[in-house]
């Protein structure tokens, strides 16, 4: 046996070096390729939360409006609110109105004392005879997220409640 000339089996119990750094640049590899959805990922989210804070601000002018028995304004811009007066604009910078199409607009938006909103109007060129018309826009809000390529919209029915938000691109 080779006990009995001097030799030792060991058990080798760790890593070697080569093993390690084999290991070590598997990971790498595998945290570069993951890294910018993990980035698109966050994007999402904070383009659902600013979609989900408008949709409650929405919702609570509304409220507010029925409660008071008064009108009740909602600005996009930042400012204080009052209890007539509110203000909403995306928190995240790379969050923006996206008023593109003839459907969206963010003008203000006034809620009447029973909650519903004042119908709003948009003057946009009739492309069959190049003339101006002025038209009733429904009560939508789209946000977009241009990082990523994505939007939100959000739908407000004519008594004044969200209706649905849509997933998009922008």
């Amino acid at each position: 046996s080779l006990a009995r000339l001097g030799g030792s089996m060991q058990k080798n119990n760790g890593f070697t070096l080569i093993e390690l750094i084999v290991t070590i640049a598997v990971m790498a590899i595998i945290a570069t390729l993951a890294a910018p959805s993990f980035g698109n990922l966050i994007e999402k989210r904070k383009l659902d939360a600013e979609t989900r804070e408008l949709s409650f601000v929405l919702s609570e002018a509304r409220a507010q409006a029925t409660t008071l028995r008064s009108n009740v304004t909602l600005k996009f811009q930042h400012g204080q609110n009052t209890s007539i007066l509110k203000y909403w604009a995306p928190k995240s910078e790379n969050i923006i109105l996206d008023n593109t199409a003839n459907d969206v607009d963010f003008s203000d938006v006034v809620f009447t004392p029973i909650g519903q909103p004042l119908q709003r109007t948009k003057t946009i060129i009739d492309p069959a005879d190049s003339s101006t018309k002025v038209v009733r826009i429904p009560l939508k809000f789209s946000l977009c997220n241009p990082e990523i390529k994505q939007s939100r919209t959000i739908s407000v029915s004519m008594n004044g409640t969200v209706t649905s938000i849509e997933s998009g691109q922008c």
